[in-house]
């Protein structure tokens, strides 16, 4: 026989998983990105309702002698549904990428109003509280952890001849000792070309010394210096 769910069991699980979706989607609103407050709320909320009705709404239909059916499967689709509604809390600004975070909150808060809906209280208490603990504090360990990562690394902007051999270049980083993270060619004219060389470059090393080794190479005419 299908499992029945009582109304007031119905009610507290579509009220508790609106309460999880409110919290994450508190935090979105206060930092103003697309999806906010009542966005998390409907997420969850019709998460939940998708999988109570999946898993519990079926029981009036059922015979158990004669019909067999799977109740996680609604709880799956809500999963790849979700998808859609994530992509579009993501922005293009240029060459930049907005609201990756938003869309992460919003599948994690149907994930939450899922487990809400089938019962399981502690993890999506704990997962709401680890969402809103991630959003909240994780964001100043991670920019000062990338601040510290970012002390030693450089952006070294080089105009060079046409005809120059970029292998002495690679000869004077070698030479010196520094690890070169990224080098490409971003413009050629003239007879000219700019070469950008992101560097992470060894504690004893000065960047007036690279410089000066970068401007005895031949071709090499001029190097911008930036961190």
């Amino acid at each position: 026989m299908a499992p029945t769910l009582e109304w007031w069991e119905l009610g507290l699980r579509l009220l508790g998983a609106a309460a999880f979706g409110g919290m994450i989607g508190f935090e979105r609103e206060y930092n103003d990105q697309p999806a906010g407050f009542r966005t998390h709320i409907l997420v969850t909320l019709g998460a939940a309702l998708f999988t109570i009705a999946g898993a519990y709404g079926a029981a009036a239909f059922v015979d158990a002698d004669v019909v067999r059916f799977d109740p996680t499967r609604v709880a799956a689709q809500v999963v790849t549904g979700i998808g859609f509604l994530g992509a579009g809390a993501i922005l293009r600004q240029g060459i930049n990428i907005r609201g990756l975070t938003t869309a992460a909150s919003i599948w994690v808060s149907a994930s939450i109003g899922v487990a809400v809906a089938l019962g399981y209280w502690p993890a999506a208490a704990f997962t709401t509280a680890i969402a809103i603990g991630s959003l909240l504090l994780l964001r100043p360990v991670e920019r000062a952890v990338i601040r510290l990562l970012r002390k030693s690394v450089f952006k070294a902007v080089i105009d060079v001849d046409a005809g120059a051999r970029l292998a002495a270049i690679n000869e004077v980083f070698d030479r010196l000792g520094i690890h070169v993270e990224s080098m490409k060619i971003v413009g050629e004219r003239e007879g000219k070309r700019q070469i950008v060389a992101r560097l992470h470059m060894p504690q004893d090393i000065q960047s007036t010394e690279l410089v000066d080794a970068l401007e005895e190479v031949e071709g090499v005419s001029e190097v911008d210096w930036t961190r």
